[in-house]
């Protein structure tokens, strides 16, 4: 008998070995492959996983369409795993939802207190009707914001320093004429009328983050990054950006062991870096290893709403956390991400807290994944984060698409194609 039962659970285990690894996968390398010969994109990387672990994981095409970047000399590099990508708007959820989650989750941060309190950005902010402006407001875009600052902090307009020269560095020296122009933004809508997706929130949501980990003494001045902090006294409320920056870095990247994600990558790395647009207008070079996003670049390359480089490896470390955390997880545990990742008002939108979900996919990049319990994201230079809480189904695409050119938008049809194959053929295994 004891002889059956050992041959039985041995049957079992080969069956549930079988199974895991019974997926074929080729329909999404055809997609991806077909989408680069399309020049929907140069290059990208995807990673697909579930409560099994890494189920595929490929890098696809080349850093462009055969034009060696500026740092790779006489070479056009395979895109491979290592490869290291803009993130653009990945970044509102990667860095800056992960920091204010658990902020939020140690008791420290009120979403629903106006950001007029003492405790957070003070009287300073407290005009042109902003005073009823809550963290929650921020994270679902109902503050009243428009999209972008205007004028943009890369124009002429605008005043940076730096913006005079033909190719401006990027570097610090407008903090103090953002953090200005931050406190007294105007609004385009009353605070909680409409939804309207905006950099502004994630901005001004982390000098929250930079407040906080500097008050509750998380960050200490020594722990910024130097050329972030030089020139600025220690108490000074334009280095909440730099306070904001070291504590993604040390209580959410270096905690996940994400060894090559953040923001301003060294230069070491500029050549893994997938290069993003040929800017003709600001920069006046073909970007690699420093930020895409304009604003952000203006800023020093650091921001709550862009600004963090990554590999994919490195993001599925933190989407697989967020998955399958657990109720006593002091990185960020269960309800927190059931709260942060749930759609806060239908009537506005479908976005959670942070975060978006797929409950209108044609925007959202996951297909035919889970509608409301597929919690996602998306950025401009083409990736995509989606996480299906009924599946327990991780999808991770990164790509270049603004290479050469931002007008070049086939990514968006690519995105929801790809997610809706790794449905079908998950769902079929």
């Amino acid at each position: 008998m004891l002889k059956f039962q050992y041959c039985f659970l041995a049957i079992l285990l080969f069956c549930c070995f079988v199974n895991s690894t019974n997926y074929d996968w080729s329909p999404v390398d055809k997609i991806l492959q077909e989408a680069i010969d399309d020049k929907a994109f140069p290059g990208c990387t995807v990673l697909i996983a579930s409560e099994e672990g890494i189920l595929h994981e490929s890098g696809y095409g080349h850093f462009t369409y055969g034009v060696p970047p500026p740092q790779n000399p006489n070479t056009n590099p395979k895109t491979e795993l290592s490869t290291i990508f803009d993130l653009a708007s990945l970044s509102k959820v990667v860095s800056t939802t992960s920091c204010v989650m658990q902020f939020y989750q140690r008791g420290e941060l009120d979403l629903h207190m106006p950001l007029i309190d003492s405790s957070l950005l003070g009287p300073e902010f407290d005009n042109n009707d902003k005073n009823k402006i809550t963290s929650w407001n921020l994270l679902t875009h109902t503050a009243g914001f428009p999209p972008d600052p205007d004028p943009l902090y890369d124009s002429k307009d605008f005043g940076c320093p730096a913006t005079s020269q033909y190719t401006p560095p990027e570097e610090f020296t407008c903090q103090s004429k953002i953090w200005d122009s931050l406190m007294k933004q105007t609004l385009q809508y009353k605070t909680g009328e409409k939804f309207v997706y905006s950099d502004l929130s994630m901005i001004t949501m982390m000098q929250i983050v930079g407040k906080l980990a500097k008050d509750y003494g998380y960050i200490t001045y020594d722990q910024l990054m130097g050329d972030c902090a030089v020139g600025n006294k220690e108490d000074s409320k334009e280095l909440y950006q730099c306070y904001y920056e070291a504590y993604a870095r040390n209580y959410v990247f270096q905690k996940m062991k994400m060894s090559e994600t953040g923001f301003r990558p060294p230069k070491a790395l500029w050549n893994r870096c997938a290069p993003c647009e040929n800017d003709t207008w600001y920069r006046h070079e073909v970007l690699q290893g420093h930020v895409h996003d304009e604003n952000c670049y203006a800023y020093g390359g650091i921001s709550g709403h862009a600004g963090v480089f990554s590999k994919i490896e490195d993001l599925y470390l933190l989407m697989n956390k967020l998955m399958f955390t657990t109720e006593n997880d002091p990185f960020i545990n269960s309800t927190t991400v059931k709260h942060f990742v749930t759609i806060q008002d239908a009537a506005f939108s479908s976005r959670a807290l942070g975060w978006d979900t797929n409950y209108n996919s044609i925007y959202t990049a996951c297909g035919s994944l889970s509608k409301k319990e597929t919690y996602c994201h998306t950025g401009f230079t083409g990736g995509s984060l989606c996480n299906d809480r009924v599946r327990k189904l991780i999808v991770i695409l990164l790509t270049n698409r603004v290479y050469p050119t931002r007008k070049n938008l086939k990514v968006l049809a690519v995105r929801n194609k790809l997610a809706t194959q790794v449905q079908q053929i998950f769902d079929n295994n």
